[in-house]
């Protein structure tokens, strides 16, 4: 049991330098992951603020050249509508007129995919079809 998993062989003293990740140090790989990505404070405050209601827009438009920070604000800003939606629909009269119209929405959906299977068509419902597609039943 000679051999162990922490090299023991080097006679070196560490140097305390913190070699970089994901690259060649000829290469400069890792300068280059920092300038692109979230090594950077700004991708890093631009990714938290995505997800602060009203403040997802400013890296969804400021920061184009960084995907991380866009990925993060094209998120918040769908989180961002649904907390709009949901605050929309806490109000008696409005969330019972969305109600009503997705009721009669699906009905008029449901009413189209019997008249289409009924003719032997394969017609993809609005929406519908887009959902049904991404499902893995």
């Amino acid at each position: 049991m000679t051999e162990s998993f922490f090299n023991n062989s080097s006679k070196e003293k560490p140097s305390g330098s913190v070699p970089p990740l994901g690259g060649d140090e000829k290469q400069g790989g890792g300068q280059q992951q920092a300038q692109e990505g979230f090594a950077t404070e700004e991708g890093r405050l631009a990714a938290m603020m995505s997800y602060i209601p009203f403040l997802c827009f400013i890296p969804l438009l400021n920061m184009k050249e960084n995907k991380e920070a866009r990925f993060h604000a094209r998120q918040g800003l769908v989180l961002f509508l649904i907390e709009l939606a949901a605050v929309v629909l806490l109000i008696d009269r409005i969330s019972s007129f969305v109600f009503t119209a997705v009721l009669l929405v699906a009905a008029a959906f449901s009413v189209a995919g019997i008249v289409f299977a009924l003719q032997g068509k394969n017609y993809r419902l609005p929406f519908v079809g887009d959902m049904a597609d991404r499902t893995k039943l």
